[in-house]
This record gives structure tokens, C-alpha cells and sequence, in this order.
């Protein structure tokens, strides 16, 4: 995280801003030493749509830019388009999981 004066902080997650409670929690739930650079932009994507879930009448549109070792060279980039629509899509999935598995639990209930 870097402050306006040039300070910065190594992390290996942070979140800022609205919703940013809900990620926090969220990323201390995953193991990031481990995790591809690939899966962390999937979870990140699902994180940000999970914290956007508060403000659902809003629109958005996700951008994720990324800097990585292996797959940038070290360089800041933004995600290739088919990494980021995999991304939207994971992240869409695990929102619909997330809604669908409570109506169907409540339907099991009843019988």
C-alpha cells in the first residue's frame, strides 16, 4: 500500500474503502502464500463482488491491474481480458452458490 508522500507498506492483502470490512474478512479466510497469482485474481474478483453486494442497485464495472514475478516480469499491467472475464465469472458463480444454497436448504426444511 503506498501513501501519497511515498510511503509503503508490503502486504500480501489489503482493502480500503467501502465494503472493505467485508474484504478484509474475506482475505484473512485465504492461504495467499500458496495461492497462484491467478487464483488471487479470481478470489479477488469474487471479494470485490461479494463487498459490492451492499450497494447491489449501483453499477460496476470490474478493472484489475496486477504485479507479478511470473506473469508480468515485475511489471504493473492490467489482467489480460480473458483472465478477467474467467475472473467475472468465477466471482458471478460463487455469488449465485452463495444465494442459491440458502433457498435450497430452506426448501429441504420443509419437507
Amino acid at each position: 500500500m503506498v501513501e501519497p508522500s511515498g510511503v509503503y507498506w508490503g502486504y500480501y492483502a489489503a482493502a480500503a474503502g467501502k465494503g472493505r470490512q467485508t474484504a478484509k474478512a474475506e482475505l484473512e479466510k485465504l492461504d495467499l502464500t500458496t495461492m497462484s497469482t491467478r487464483d488471487a485474481v479470481k478470489e479477488a474478483a469474487r471479494i470485490i463482488y461479494l463487498a459490492h453486494e451492499d450497494n447491489k442497485d449501483k453499477e460496476f464495472e470490474l478493472e484489475i491491474t496486477w504485479i507479478s514475478k511470473e506473469e508480468t516480469n515485475g511489471l504493473h499491467k492490467f489482467v489480460p481480458k480473458d483472465l478477467l472475464e474467467e475472473a467475472i465469472k468465477y466471482a458471478e458463480e460463487e455469488g449465485d452458490d452463495d444465494g442459491s444454497s440458502d433457498s435450497s436448504s430452506d426448501e429441504e426444511m420443509d419437507d
